[in-house]
């Protein structure tokens, strides 16, 4: 995301970037070579979110003619303030999506947004587990599950979230959020990447192809680079592997650990082992989104 692009299509294609106006300034979303950063304490609350939930409705082919119910989510740590709700952050994050001031300029007008409910992302995670789907599509809670103890490992973008539950109680000594997660793979990488290219500056997309591909091109020629890739990634891993041994190195009462979160699907081949009783889910990364949905369906009434 950045402001309005740039960007010229000489052939008359699209440019797979959209342009969106707010009463903060304008944003462009999409094909971005430098991209502003979303891993600020404000962003729940900013126009930057507002764009990007606009975006991503629209791409679900989402507009005024629809009215929605939704459920986003906070960080463990900034869900809950001093053992209770954040209900000032809460409710700013509520808010914020209902001030409808995005427009593309296109003439785009997105959704209309009825109710906000806001959920902790590994909470959610939990809410997956012990919410389940029949064959006919009806919920229930697995009252097995709940009862269990449960630690949800949660590796995202910006944050690393540790939710221990047992009966719908959070334990509050061994739950945190940390501030790592793909981010700080990815600067780690780009600044491996600046040395190893004697102070060239890399944008946005060489670092993700070098990211995914574990090669780059760089002034027409493409260079091998996986051994960066992995000396970024393993600076990154052992940090996320002490904070998790850290909050649980009692664990012989969790009778499961979850692994989710996208940058667990990322770091796959390094979680195996951790713990014996460890699971890390095939849908991993979409294990909140999953139990944000059964939120809705189950607390909310809405299908």
């Amino acid at each position: 995301m950045s402001g309005l692009s740039n960007q010229i299509s000489l052939n008359g294609a699209k440019s797979g970037v959209f342009s969106y106006l707010t009463q903060d300034g304008p944003f462009s979303v999409g094909n971005i070579e430098a991209a502003e950063d979303t891993a600020y304490d404000g962003y729940p609350t900013s126009a930057q979110n507002r764009v990007i939930v606009a975006h991503a409705l629209r791409q679900l082919g989402l507009n005024q003619s629809h009215t929605l119910d939704i459920v986003t989510g906070l960080p463990l740590k900034r869900f809950y303030l001093n053992g209770d709700l954040n209900k000032d952050l809460i409710g700013r994050k509520k808010k914020n999506l209902k001030i409808y001031d995005v427009k593309g300029v296109d003439g785009y007008a997105p959704a209309v947004i009825k109710r906000h409910d806001v959920l902790s992302e590994a909470i959610a995670g939990w809410v997956n587990y012990v919410i389940q789907r029949n064959p006919e599509g009806k919920l229930s809670i697995v009252k097995d599950r709940a009862l269990e103890r449960t630690a949800i490992i949660d590796i995202g973008g910006r944050t690393l979230d540790i939710a221990v539950v047992k009966d719908w109680v959070l334990d509050r000594d061994r739950s945190t959020t940390d501030e790592i997660g793909m981010i700080k793979i990815v600067t780690a990488l780009k600044d491996r990447l600046y040395d190893f290219f004697n102070g060239v500056d890399l944008t946005d997309e060489q670092v993700e192809q070098a990211l995914t591909t574990r090669q780059v091109k760089v002034k027409g020629k493409l260079h091998v680079v996986g051994e960066i890739v992995d000396s970024a990634t393993m600076s990154v891993l052992n940090s996320i592997k002490a904070t998790v041994m850290r909050q649980l190195q009692k664990s012989g009462d969790i009778d499961t650990v979850f692994f989710i979160g996208g940058t667990s699907e990322f770091l796959r081949p390094h979680l195996a082992d951790w713990f014996e009783q460890q699971v890390l889910l095939e849908d991993a990364a979409f294990a909140n989104a999953e139990g944000m949905l059964k939120y809705a369906e189950f607390a909310m009434g809405q299908k």
